[in-house]
């Protein structure tokens, strides 16, 4: 919880996690470095398909969430799917992985078991079949996954007092976490940056009400996967200003980490993990004017 906001946000860090993987409805996918390792476009090496698969499964699965067809890393999956016969006998991606790739459409957080699933769309003669894999479904898979729960977290316990060459260290992280938001090192720690300004005793972040509501508007029911990991950004741009400029004051703070995360939309907007967001559009081009400061002040009642 970011217990030095002006506004509360319970379980933002746990949010995080799910969202910044790529769940939800509201984004695309992204590249991932085992996506890099399986496209036959980028990696001449890689197999068309899994050499070891699972078997055959019960043909119940893989209609929701709870119930993923289990597959072994990307390559299986798209493979997978790739092959799936429509009820006419049909093979509409006609068994070609990079087409099983394309039909993915993102994914849907984690589920009981705490893997991300995938959600991928066939298009069938008699209309839209979803499928939902889990490419976590072998041991082999599970232990790497495993692992990269299990890496270091960049920022150190959060609560602890650090010297001064470690906190602008970790601002560094920061803007480089923003400029390659997509990342799996990005996506793996936004979690944890997020917790660890929020609790961190050399900085106060602070960021006043209206960034709680200008994305999804106030009435939604909960925050979209944008508003979630723009929210992030905000606060760690507002972090990484104070940790270079001990002496800046709030509002200065809390424009900078609206430019962060304006930055970061802009880029997962070109890269089509976010769809364009009429608000963000319009700041967008304020920032882009250099005009963000006299904007937030005149539109945000953030002063002091």
């Amino acid at each position: 919880m970011l217990r030095r906001l002006l506004f509360p946000i319970a379980g933002i860090g746990l949010s995080l996690f799910t969202i910044a993987c790529g769940g939800g409805a509201q984004t695309t996918p992204p590249q991932t470095a085992a996506d890099a390792e399986a496209n036959p476009d980028t990696n001449p090496e890689a197999p068309k398909k899994s050499a070891k698969r699972p078997p055959p499964m019960d043909p119940s699965l893989g209609r929701d969430k709870e119930h993923p067809v289990p597959r072994c890393g990307p390559v299986d999956s798209y493979a997978f799917v790739s092959e799936y016969t429509c009820k006419d006998g049909s093979q509409p991606l006609g068994a070609d992985p990079r087409k099983g790739q394309q039909a993915r459409s993102g994914n849907v957080g984690a589920n009981h078991t705490g893997h991300i699933i995938d959600r991928y769309v066939v298009e069938c003669p008699d209309g839209e079949v979803e499928i939902f894999v889990d490419m976590y479904g072998c041991p082999a898979a599970e232990e790497r996954l495993d692992q990269m729960r299990e890496a270091e977290n960049p920022f150190g316990p959060p609560g602890e007092a650090l010297p001064r060459p470690r906190l602008l260290a970790i601002a560094a992280v920061f803007k480089k976490m923003s400029q390659a938001p997509l990342s799996e090192a990005s996506r793996e720690h936004l979690g944890n940056a997020v917790e660890w300004a929020s609790e961190s005793p050399d900085i106060d972040v602070r960021l006043c009400p209206w960034f709680r509501d200008y994305i999804d508007g106030p009435n939604a029911k909960s925050h979209s996967g944008p508003a979630t990991i723009l929210l992030g950004y905000t606060i760690l741009g507002v972090a990484a200003h104070l940790i270079e400029n001990p002496r800046a004051d709030s509002t200065t703070a809390q424009v900078e980490g609206l430019r962060m995360a304006i930055r970061v939309y802009r880029q997962m907007r070109d890269d089509g993990a976010f769809r364009p967001v009429p608000v963000l559009e319009q700041l967008d081009k304020v920032e882009s004017e250099g005009k963000l400061a006299g904007w937030f002040a005149k539109n945000t009642n953030c002063s002091p």
